[in-house]
């Protein structure tokens, strides 16, 4: 019986570390920011559509996001500032990717960093976006 129970945890340990996005137990998410994303656990979006979500729900959570483009090599990066706690969203020109706890960019990266400027989405929007994404990401 017990390894049945410890069979079942397993299983649920590898779901947690196979969904979209990077489990929160860390604290590496806001509270609040969190809750707002287990939403889109398991939806698959490109690096770009990642920044627009983590930006429409740092809103609805009342947080700051600062959304930025990295030159790293050797792709540049999309990250996402909010408030303090620092998200890579991929790499710009990946079509699917997932958002995930990173730590503060150097002073260097972060003085040739590029400012992008996503659409703040509601709740509508964001739904319709990951429901176009995954049409045409099957097609």
């Amino acid at each position: 019986m017990a390894s049945k129970e410890m069979k079942g945890r397993m299983t649920a340990k590898s779901k947690t570390a196979d969904s979209k996005i990077t489990d929160s137990k860390n604290n590496e998410f806001p509270q609040r920011l969190a809750e707002l994303l287990t939403t889109y656990e398991g939806v698959s979006l490109s690096a770009l559509d990642n920044l627009k979500l983590l930006a429409a729900l740092a809103a609805q959570a009342e947080l700051g996001c600062e959304c930025l483009e990295l030159s790293d090599e050797p792709r540049a990066i999309y990250v996402a500032n909010c408030d303090g706690h620092w998200f890579d969203c991929g790499f710009s020109n990946a079509y699917s990717a997932e958002i995930r706890p990173m730590a503060r960019p150097s002073e260097a990266q972060l003085a040739t960093a590029r400012r992008v400027e996503v659409p703040l989405l509601n709740a509508q929007q964001l739904s319709f976006m990951c429901m176009q994404y995954a049409h045409f990401d099957h097609c």
